[in-house]
């Protein structure tokens, strides 16, 4: 946190480092990327990410979208078009917010090389289903996703503060549920942490772990006070399924 000298800014445990969320899926085939945040370039930097086939928008707040600009370094390496899918008022918002993409007197190293698609059902890449989990987040309706490949099921809600009935339905037999839970304290946007724990036992997935989580929560203490039911992830963490 900016100009903040607590416990959690102060550290020295890397696992209390924490960029803004971002998910980054392997297939067999495919490279995916879930939402660019301001820490993109970053991330893929320090975690030796060299290609992008398609990537995911949960929805258009600065801290998910504002990275996106360094997808042009993997559309000009791969010499391709990437697939951007999200929502449709997301991808308005995207043409508008990055309206310059489109603009064909830039070079095509320039600008990302992006093909946007509105989504409001399931897409497939090759092996993987793509489901779209909309979820509220304030007063706004936006995506989480759910991936489905080889007989393999993992849902990414980063953020939250309601799961519809409809959603739920979709979040059955997981290998693996990601959810939000910010902070100890209620938030009108976002799950707590108790809420989140509450969602995930409900859920309960074979593995579950929380995330988005504010300097409100030092790593070691939270993995000691969630114990074996939830896992509190950190940067660069990997999952095999």
């Amino acid at each position: 946190m900016i100009g903040c000298s607590c416990g959690v800014c102060t550290s020295t445990d890397p696992r209390n480092k924490r960029r803004r969320s971002s998910l980054y899926v392997v297939t067999e085939h495919k490279h995916i990327v879930i939402d660019t945040p301001p820490d993109f370039r970053d991330q893929v930097l320090s975690f030796g990410v060299k290609r992008v086939d398609a990537v995911f928008l949960t929805h258009p707040h600065a801290d998910h979208i504002y990275g996106f600009d360094d997808v042009r370094r993997f559309s000009s390496m791969q010499e391709e078009h990437i697939p951007v899918y999200g929502q449709p008022r997301t991808i308005k918002q995207m043409r508008k917010k990055f309206d310059y993409v489109d603009r064909i007197s830039y070079g095509f190293e320039s600008v990302p090389r992006v093909l946007f698609t509105g989504m409001n059902q399931s897409v497939y890449l090759d092996e993987v289903r793509i489901t779209p989990l909309p979820v509220s987040h304030g007063m706004d309706q936006i995506y989480g996703y759910l991936f489905e490949g080889d007989e393999k099921k993992l849902a990414y809600i980063p953020d939250c503060n309601g799961i519809p009935k409809e959603t739920f339905q979709y979040l059955e037999n997981l290998d693996v549920m990601i959810l939000d839970g910010l902070r100890p304290d209620p938030h009108p946007t976002h799950f707590s942490i108790n809420e989140c724990v509450d969602h995930l036992c409900k859920i309960n997935a074979k593995q579950s772990f929380i995330t988005h989580l504010t300097h409100h929560s030092d790593h070691h203490d939270l993995q000691e006070q969630l114990g074996d039911v939830v896992t509190v992830p950190w940067d660069g963490l990997e999952i095999e399924l």
